[in-house]
Order: C-alpha cells, then sequence, then structure tokens
C-alpha cells in the first residue's frame, strides 16, 4: 500500500488528479442514470440503453485513465500507440454494456455480482490495455500482488454499485451508485499504477506514430467533458420526458379503462334488460304496471294474451280505463258486457286504496278464475300480477273435499259428520227440534270380507250407502266412521217413535239380499240410537252415548237396535275396569292353571289333561273365564294371556308322566298373530316337553276368520309333531268341509250333544247319537266332552268313542293334585307287582 501511496504523491501532477476524477464522477452519474432508464424501458429499447450506459461508463474509464495518466510523471518521455489505445476503449464499452445487461435481465439474486464482477472486468481491461499503448525508453515491470487487488477493488466496487443501483432508482441512489462506481475506477487505477515501475533504458526507442500525452489528455477531457455533460442532460431530459409520457400514458390507460367499462356497462344493461324482457315475458303471471296517472308503463306477454287485448291497447301511455272497459265489453269477464257494468267497473277499480295491496278473484266468462294482486308503487302507480288459479281452486276444493268425505262411499266422514253435528245440535238448543243420532255396524260383514276378499267387501259398502241414502231425507246427514261402520244423524220432534221407525227402515233395507255380481249376500245391522239434547248436548258425548247403545244392541243379538240408558255407560265404566285388571293380573301373575282330566273310555285310563284358565280376583274372587275372556279377545289381551298360558301348560307338563298329553285352546286372535308358530316353539324348546304331547284345540269359528292362514300355521305345527284337534264338532255348518280340507288328529264333540244322549226326548236323543256316531266313523280319535253321568258313558261306549272328559271323571283341578294322583298310581302299581 505504501508502493501505491508513493506513486499517487510523488509521480503524479495533483493539478490534473482532479480533472481525472471529475470527469470519472461524471461519467458514473451519467452511466447510472442510463442504467435506470434501461430499467425503466421495455424489452426493444432495453438495448439501445444499455448499450449507450456502456459507452457513456466505458468512454469515461477511458478517459479517466490517460486524463490520470497525463498527471503519471515517471521521469521519462512518454506516448501511446494509437490501436490499443482505440482498442482500450472499444474493450471498456463493450464489457461495461454486458455488465449492465447481465444487472438488468432476470437472473435471480446474483444479477448484481454478475454484472459487478464483468464491470470490473472491464475496467481492468481497458486499463492494462491502455497501459500496454503507454510507449516509453524503458522497461516496464509490474507488481502481480497490486495487480490482483486492483482487479479484485474494481469488481467488489462495480458489485456494490449495481446492487445500489438496482435498489434504489432515487436521485439518493444514484448518486450512491455514481460514488460506488467512481471509487470502482479511480481505486483500480491508482493502485494499478502503484503496480507499474519503469526502468529508462535509452535503447527503447517511441514510434513514430505516438500521441502526446499533454495533447491527448486535454483533447479527451474536453471531449469527456463534453460528451458526458450533453449525455447527462439527456438522461435528465429523457427522465423528465419520460415521467411525462408515462403520466400521460396512465391518463391514456385510465382513459382507455373507463371506455372499457362503459362499454361492459352498456353491455350488461343489454343483457340485463333482455334477461328481465324474457323474464316477464316467460311469467306464469301476467303482469302491468301503471304509473301514478293510471296509464300503461310495461305489460308481458302472457297480460296480453290473458285478456287478448289489442296491439293499440299495449302501447305505453294506454290508459288504464280503456283496457278495463275492452275486459267488460269483449265478454272476457263473466256478467254484463254493457257500458254501463263497464263503467261500474271502473268506478270500482277506481276507489282502491292507491297506498295499500289489494287482491281480488275475477271469474271469466269461460269459468277460469283469475287473482288480481295491486302491490303500489313509490311516487304512484302501482304493479299488478293477474294469476289463473282455477287449477289451484278446483284442487283446494278437491283436497277439502276428499278430507271430508269418504273416498270408497263418497259419504261424509268422522271430521264432517262432527262439524256438521256441532251446527244441528245448536239448532236443538231452543227445545223445539231434537236430534236422534244412529250409530250401525253390519252384521256378518267380516265373513263376506274374508270369504268372498276385499273387492267384495267395498263393493258390499258402496251399496249400503246407496242403500241408507235412500232410508233418510233432504235434511237426513249420512256418515261412514271407518270399517263398516256408519251413522245417521235426522231431526226429530218425537223422539223415540221416529228414532225407532228410521232404524226399522235401516234395518229392513239392509236386510235385503245384496247382488255383488258373481254373489249374493245378505247381511244385517245393529244399530245403537241417542237423542239429543236428552243424551248429550256436545257432539262427542252423543257419540257416545250411540256408540254405547251399539256396543249393547251387538250383545243382545244381530239385527236387533237400542235406544242408549244411563246403565250402559255404567256397564262400559265396569268394563273398562275389568280390563283395567286384566292388565293387571297379567303383570301380577293373578292368573293361574286348572287340568281336567281326559280319559280313555275303554279302561279308564287318564291319558292327558286339558288345560283351563282361571282367574282369581283379589277383591271379585273367581271371575269366570266367560266373562273375561270375550273381553280379552276384543282388546287384544288374549294374545299375551294365550302365550303365557302355552309356556305354563308346557312347563307343567314337563313334570308329568312322559305319556300324559296337555290339551291348549287357541282362540281366533292368537292365530292373526304372525308370531303363533315361534311362540308354541319356544314354548315346546324352554319346557322341554315333546311336540306329540301337545295338543291344539281350535273351533270352527276360528277357522273361519282366516280359513288359508289358519291352514298354513296348523300346517306348520303338524309337520313339528304338534297334535291338532276340532274343538266343538257338530255346532258348526261347515264342519265336514274344514275335516276335508285339514287332517285334524281329534275331533272333540260338543257337550251340548253328550247332554243330549240319555235325553227323555227322541229326536234329540237321535240327533245326538247320529252326530257321535258320524264324528267315531270319520276314523279320527273322538273325545267326547261334558260327560256328567254313567248312562252317558255306557252310550259313548257303546257308539265307539274313545276318549271322554267331564264333570263325572273330574272336575278342573289345581297342578298339585295331578302330582298327587300320579304318586297314588305309582304306588298302586307297586302294590299290585
Amino acid at each position: 500500500m505504501f508502493r501505491v501511496f508513493s506513486c499517487l504523491t510523488v509521480e503524479h501532477d495533483w493539478r490534473l488528479v482532479p480533472l481525472a476524477g471529475l470527469v470519472c464522477f461524471v461519467a458514473s452519474i451519467v452511466a447510472v442514470s442510463i442504467f435506470h432508464r434501461a430499467i425503466a424501458a421495455r424489452a426493444r429499447t432495453r438495448s439501445i440503453w444499455i448499450a449507450i450506459a456502456g459507452a457513456a461508463i466505458g468512454y469515461g474509464i477511458w478517459a479517466t485513465h490517460f486524463v490520470a495518466m497525463l498527471a503519471y510523471e515517471p521521469g521519462v518521455t512518454t506516448g501511446y500507440d494509437i490501436v490499443l489505445t482505440a482498442l482500450s476503449l472499444t474493450t471498456a464499452m463493450l464489457l461495461t454494456s454486458g455488465g449492465f445487461a447481465i444487472a438488468v435481465g432476470d437472473y435471480g439474486r446474483w444479477r448484481a455480482g454478475a454484472g459487478g464482477v464483468i464491470i470490473g472486468g472491464g475496467i481492468a481491461s481497458m486499463h492494462y490495455l491502455g497501459m500496454w499503448a503507454l510507449e516509453v525508453p524503458g522497461r516496464v515491470a509490474w507488481s502481480l500482488d497490486l495487480v490482483l487487488v486492483s482487479i479484485l477493488l474494481g469488481m467488489c466496487f462495480g458489485y456494490a454499485a449495481l446492487s445500489v443501483a438496482i435498489k434504489h432508482r432515487t436521485y439518493r441512489g444514484t448518486l450512491t451508485a455514481a460514488v460506488l462506481l467512481t471509487l470502482a475506477i479511480v481505486s483500480h487505477h491508482f493502485t494499478a499504477m502503484g503496480a507499474v515501475q519503469i526502468t529508462p533504458d535509452p535503447t527503447h526507442a517511441t514510434g513514430a506514430l505516438s500521441l502526446s500525452p499533454a495533447v491527448l489528455a486535454l483533447a479527451i477531457a474536453g471531449v469527456a467533458l463534453s460528451v458526458l455533460g450533453m449525455s447527462l442532460i439527456g438522461v435528465l431530459a429523457d427522465r423528465r420526458l419520460a415521467s411525462r409520457t408515462a403520466k400521460f400514458e396512465e391518463i391514456i390507460s385510465q382513459l382507455s379503462d373507463a371506455r372499457r367499462q362503459l362499454e361492459g356497462s352498456q353491455q350488461e344493461l343489454q343483457e340485463q334488460t333482455l334477461r328481465l324482457d324474457t323474464a316477464i315475458n316467460h311469467m306464469v303471471e301476467g303482469l302491468c304496471m301503471f304509473d301514478a296517472e293510471k296509464r300503461l308503463v310495461i305489460c308481458n306477454e302472457r297480460y296480453a294474451n290473458l285478456y287478448r287485448l289489442p296491439p293499440q291497447l299495449l302501447r305505453a301511455g294506454t290508459s288504464h280505463c280503456e283496457i278495463i272497459r275492452h275486459r267488460v265489453t269483449s265478454g272476457t269477464l263473466k256478467g254484463d258486457t254493457s257500458d254501463m257494468a263497464a263503467e261500474q267497473l271502473i268506478a270500482k277499480l277506481d276507489g282502491l286504496s292507491v297506498d295499500a295491496v289489494s287482491s281480488r278473484i275475477d271469474e271469466f266468462a269461460d269459468g277460469r278464475l283469475i287473482c288480481v294482486t295491486r302491490q303500489p308503487m313509490a311516487g304512484g302507480g302501482w304493479v299488478a300480477t293477474h294469476l289463473d288459479v282455477t287449477e289451484q281452486r278446483r284442487s283446494e276444493a278437491k283436497i277439502n273435499y276428499m278430507a271430508q268425505h269418504d273416498a270408497l262411499t263418497e259419504l261424509p266422514n268422522r271430521v264432517l259428520l262432527r262439524a256438521r253435528l256441532d251446527q244441528a245440535l245448536a239448532n236443538t238448543r231452543n227445545g223445539a227440534l231434537h236430534l236422534a243420532v244412529l250409530m250401525l255396524d253390519l252384521d256378518r260383514f267380516k265373513e263376506v270380507n274374508d270369504t268372498l276378499g276385499h273387492p267384495a267387501g267395498d263393493a258390499l259398502l258402496r251399496a249400503v250407502a246407496l242403500r241408507l241414502r235412500e232410508c233418510g231425507r233432504d235434511m237426513t246427514l249420512m256418515a261412514r266412521l271407518g270399517g263398516d261402520e256408519f251413522a245417521v244423524v235426522d231431526y226429530v220432534t218425537d223422539p223415540i217413535a221416529e228414532a225407532a221407525s228410521l232404524a226399522e227402515t235401516i234395518k229392513a233395507a239392509l236386510c235385503e239380499p245384496f247382488d255383488l255380481g258373481d254373489h249374493q249376500v245378505t247381511v244385517g245391522a245393529s244399530i245403537g240410537i241417542a237423542i239429543a239434547p236428552r243424551d248429550g248436548a256436545d257432539s262427542d258425548v252423543i257419540l257416545k252415548a250411540a256408540d254405547l247403545a251399539l256396543y249393547a244392541a251387538k250383545g243382545g243379538g244381530r239385527g236387533a237396535f237400542r235406544f242408549f240408558e244411563p246403565e250402559l255407560d255404567q256397564l262400559m265404566h265396569v268394563r273398562r275396569n275389568l280390563e283395567k285388571d286384566m292388565r293387571t293380573a297379567l303383570a301380577r301373575g293373578e292368573f293361574e292353571l286348572h287340568f281336567q282330566p281326559i280319559v280313555r273310555v275303554e279302561g279308564g285310563r287318564t291319558g292327558g289333561y286339558e288345560a283351563l284358565l282361571r282367574w282369581h280376583h283379589p277383591e271379585r274372587g273367581l271371575v269366570l273365564p266367560g266373562e273375561f275372556i270375550p273381553l280379552a279377545e276384543e282388546t287384544g289381551l288374549i294374545l299375551p294371556i294365550g302365550e303365557w298360558v302355552l309356556r305354563a301348560a308346557c312347563a307343567e307338563a314337563a313334570k308329568w308322566p312322559s305319556d300324559l298329553t296337555i290339551a291348549i285352546n287357541l282362540s281366533p286372535a292368537q292365530f292373526r298373530s304372525k308370531d303363533l308358530v315361534s311362540i308354541i316353539v319356544g314354548a315346546l324348546a324352554t319346557s322341554g316337553i315333546e311336540p306329540h304331547r301337545l295338543e291344539l284345540e281350535v273351533t270352527e269359528t276360528v277357522i273361519m276368520h282366516d280359513s288359508e292362514a289358519v291352514f298354513a300355521a296348523l300346517g306348520q305345527l303338524r309337520e313339528l309333531g304338534v297334535r291338532i284337534a276340532l274343538d266343538d264338532f257338530g255346532t258348526g255348518y261347515s264342519s265336514l268341509s274344514f275335516l276335508q280340507k285339514f287332517p285334524f288328529d281329534k275331533v272333540k264333540i260338543d257337550r251340548s250333544f253328550v247332554s243330549e244322549l240319555a235325553s227323555k226326548k227322541e229326536e234329540a236323543r237321535r240327533i245326538a247319537r247320529a252326530v257321535v256316531a258320524f264324528a267315531v266313523s270319520l276314523g279320527k280319535i273322538t273325545t267326547a266332552e261334558g260327560v256328567e253321568t254313567a248312562e252317558q258313558l255306557a252310550i259313548l261306549r257303546e257308539e265307539g268313542c274313545v276318549e271322554a272328559q267331564g264333570y263325572y271323571f273330574s272336575r278342573p283341578m289345581q297342578a298339585s293334585s295331578i302330582a298327587q294322583r300320579a304318586q297314588r298310581k305309582a304306588e298302586a302299581e307297586v302294590c299290585a307287582a
């Protein structure tokens, strides 16, 4: 470093060194300014600005070098080779242009470093080519360490200058970058000058074409300052022009954007207008708008077509009065078509409030109904919609009718009955009129439905509805409440006589045969009658009274009618309490089984037992099966009770000797359950008894309700090994047909025939013997029920009956008694042995 300092202070003329620095600084400012212009320029003009920037700084480096060389005094005469001097200038311009190009390009984070290295290389190339052009009468020697230092200084300061120039494009950034670029050139030059040492040698002569240092330096300095000054002025002017151009272009761009937005808005407005027109013209409703002067503003095609308006009435500005007058006089609206009618309608519409929403229904001459809704607008006028509601009103009427009428018979249903009954009851409160409410239920309807099918049942109900209409008057209300239950309501002045007469008329009409096409059936009706207001002044109360009377009539036998009596309500209360007690008894285990032995006629050996249900009520005592079994079947309680009987009987039979059977009765309700077979299988599996030890007794009534389903269930049970017995044989009209359809294992002769076997009446005795003989002739095991005398047993033995049961052998006993009998039998057998 001492050599550099010595070279600068001793071997240079300080009058010219500042001039070299000034030239270098001006060139740096010009180059950085042009570089900034190149960054802002477009791609097609950027290369031109880079070339100018490279030329400016290249010329500045070259001028700085030779001005500084003028200040250099090596102690010998100096000159410069023209070719090498020109080559050094060209090299400086090319390399610095390349460095600027690299720095401007998209080369990532290393573009400033790469550009600085190239610019540093350009400075070094220019300097050492310029030194090569130096001609002196002596020998030139170099210090390599200072040469390397000079090159590194140029590259480092060049990198720093480009980094600042890229990041900061303000005036302060330009000045800082120019200072750093000046330092890159100056530090390189004087460090490189410190690396050279010239030894005089007269034998080395200078060339003839060498230039004088003084002349060259002054010329270079003058030209450099002029060129660089003009370049600087041009750059500043270009920057100002570019700024104005940018503002102008920005204004042009804003105007262009505004024009595009305006065009876009106009296009969007056109599209919205088209969509609005399309939407309005495709509306289901007719739409029209009138201003505060009651003149047409706009309407859609639906409105024009709805009222068949001519084109002249569709123009904007058409008076509302003209359009209304056309509706009336053209006959579009229903009613008078005169001008007077039109003026009346116009006056009526003019009287509508202009500040409130209004709605009305206009009826057309062709029967259509149009709902017109007016909606006021701000500032006066209104918008009106015209909707065809014809089908909607028809649908609503149809739905309302269906909601209040029975779909099968078209009679009023329970809902409409209650509404009209409330109105009728209100008319009876003055005491002048009475109301007869008849509730009726068809007899044997279920038999028709089950045997002939539901279509036949539906046909029968429709025929019943027709006959009921014939039985009443215009004021008589007929209703179907559901199933085969109907209601008849009529005004009466003499309640008992007229109500009884109406009931007799209905009975007679419904007892006549009904022709259902392929079948002719005969049914009857049970009728319950209540009189209002005597039996109740409320619809719920009077219907309940008639229902209780109907229940009593059905209990008294088919084809009867009965008036309501207060005692019926008490009986129903007892019935409800009995039902509640049955549920409680089932939960508490109050039911128990008794067993009646089934004895072999020959030999008297007990072959099994029949399970009989008993109920010991904690307050009523023993309740007979005839009192609670029918109620259990009506309420559905027979299902859980029957399941308990099956499981309890099988569990008890499992304790008996394996040669004893257990017989259990099944009710019709149990066969309507889909779980019957699985319940029986579960009872057998739980108890562990063999299926052949279980006998299931079914009556003809069970089979008649749904013979196909019953036979299917019986078939499954018989395949398991369970024995099936036909109970109460001889009491029905279809026993023989059932015996042909299903192979029963046993036939049980009803007790009514057994009791007549020893009757004093010859005819009754013969019939009883004939039934027994017929049953035996079927080849089945026959069991006679209700045997109470030795004479009856002797006749049964004579007729060939196999088994018998009744009080003659034993009353039903508890399970513990069976165990005692089995023990006594075993002891007797041991003693006999």
